[in-house]
C-alpha cells in the first residue's frame, strides 16, 4: 500500500519524533514516537498545507478549518513524500486509525518519493470552512466607492 506523509518542508530524510502539543490534548495513539503517514493523499495535502496552530478535517463533511486561517498561504509549497509500506518490516508498522499509520522502531526513513505542490490544493480535497481566497477587485472596488463619497 502506498503511504504519505505531508509537510511544509523539503527534507531528504523523516526521522522519528515523539509528537505532542503544548496548546492542546493529542488523542492517544497520536503522541507515540514515530513518522507518520497516510494511505489518503488528500490527507497528507492537508497535513502538509494547513498553517500553525489546529486544524480541524471533518472526513465525513470534507471539510477543513483552521485556528488561525489568516495564517494559511495558499502558494506555500507543501512537499507530499511516499513509502511502500510493503518495503517497511511489518514489525515497524502500526495502525492508528484510518488515516493514520505510525512507522517506529527506525531513526530514519528515506523517502521513496517527492511530489512538491502548492497549499491551495487542500482545496481539492476538503471545503475550506474559514479561509477565503483574498478579492483584490473587490478591495479595488471598495477604495474607489470610498474616494467617490
Amino acid at each position: 500500500m502506498l503511504l504519505y506523509h505531508g509537510s511544509p518542508y523539503r527534507i531528504d530524510k523523516l526521522e522519528e519524533r515523539q509528537a505532542s502539543s503544548p496548546t492542546v490534548s493529542v488523542p492517544e495513539g497520536e503522541t507515540l514516537k514515530g513518522i507518520y503517514f497516510t494511505p489518503d493523499y488528500g490527507f497528507a495535502v492537508a497535513c502538509g498545507g494547513r498553517p500553525m496552530g489546529v486544524s480541524n478535517i471533518s472526513d465525513d463533511e470534507k471539510t477543513i478549518e483552521f485556528e488561525n486561517p489568516e495564517l494559511f498561504n495558499p502558494e506555500q509549497e507543501v512537499y507530499i513524500y511516499s513509502i511502500n509500506s510493503e518495503n517497511i518490516p511489518s514489525e515497524n508498522i502500526e495502525k492508528i486509525d484510518e488515516h493514520q499509520f505510525r512507522i517506529f522502531g527506525l531513526n530514519e526513513l528515506v523517502p521513496e518519493s517527492m511530489e512538491t505542490i502548492k497549499a491551495i490544493e487542500v482545496e481539492k480535497y476538503y471545503k475550506f470552512l474559514n479561509w477565503k481566497p483574498k478579492d483584490n477587485k473587490d478591495e479595488e472596488a471598495s477604495e474607489i466607492n470610498f474616494k467617490i463619497r
